[in-house]
């Protein structure tokens, strides 16, 4: 079996760990973790496999030097462009996202995923088709969202985890595999790029729904919320119910045995807050609580 490799480099040195066969790769960007490490692997170990930095898949040029090295699987791991169907008639594929699809297709699902305080996502290798993330599923790892985890952490991890479960499962191909595919079922939900003008605080909302948002947000693009004249960036707190809140109005700061909470629209709760940025300022919750006092 020959793979041609389309993605990010942790993708490509799962499948050099397991033994595939690269016949080329093609970087949706530069760098990237395992960046060096790929381009040293391929230099010592496979002198000669071509690569290609962000090409123009749809040129018939490239299409033909793609062609040149005698495909006969893709493999896409984070790729950050739709394939276009010239690319993928060189050889069947498969694709590697982080959901549990068909929730969540696009190329932001750890932030949608915290945004609705969901427990468990997925990796899903998938056939390559021409749409975005619509493929028959090959393989699916559940994944626990762990309730501490931000946005970006998950996000991380996942890259992570997708790699191996990708290199995995190309390797058990070349190995003799047959496998098997499942229709997506049900309806989809689609994960689009945040934009950081959509992550303000709304403290009308629960204080749970609140940290979804602080979460799912962290560390980029950072959820705000103004605070007297200047704005301020929530990094990290905790949902806290007690009943010294009820009377508070909405949206109040308070302080309480030393820490600093914004009320919330629940009956009796608010959102500590633990780590902030007020303007230029990086602080804790208590720091920003002394010059509330």
């Amino acid at each position: 079996m020959r793979v041609l490799y389309l993605g990010d480099p942790r993708g490509a040195l799962a499948l050099l760990d397991r033994g595939v066969t690269l016949c080329g790769v093609v970087h949706g960007r530069r760098g990237g973790p395992g960046w060096r490490r790929l381009l040293t692997r391929l230099r010592d170990e496979h002198p000669g496999v071509p690569r290609w930095l962000r090409p123009d898949l749809s040129a018939p040029e490239v299409v033909s030097a793609l062609a040149a090295t005698a495909p006969t699987l893709l493999a896409s791991g984070f790729y950050p462009r739709v394939i276009p169907p010239a690319a993928l008639a060189l050889a069947p594929g498969y694709n590697v996202h982080p959901s549990d699809l068909p929730r969540w297709r696009g190329p932001d699902p750890s932030y949608w995923v915290i945004r609705s305080g969901e427990s468990t996502t997925a990796i899903c290798v998938h056939a390559l088709t021409e749409r975005l993330d619509e493929g028959d599923i090959a393989r699916r790892v559940e994944v626990p969202v762990r309730w501490w985890e931000s946005g970006g952490a998950l996000a991380a991890r996942l890259e992570r985890e997708a790699a191996e479960v990708l290199g995995a499962f190309i390797a058990e191909l070349a190995g003799g595999l047959a496998p098997t595919l499942t229709p997506q079922r049900g309806a989809p939900t689609w994960a689009p790029l945040v934009d950081p003008d959509d992550v303000e605080i709304d403290w009308s909302w629960s204080a749970l729904e609140v940290s979804c948002l602080v979460r799912a947000a962290s560390p980029q693009p950072g959820a705000f919320s103004g605070i007297g004249s200047e704005l301020m960036v929530v990094l990290r707190g905790l949902p806290v119910e007690d009943e010294r809140f009820a009377p508070v109005p909405t949206g109040s700061p308070v302080l309480l045995d030393e820490e600093c909470y914004i009320r919330c629209g629940g009956a009796r709760d608010a959102y500590r807050l633990d780590r902030v940025r007020v303007g230029r300022r990086e602080m804790t919750g208590r720091e920003l609580g002394a010059l509330l006092s």
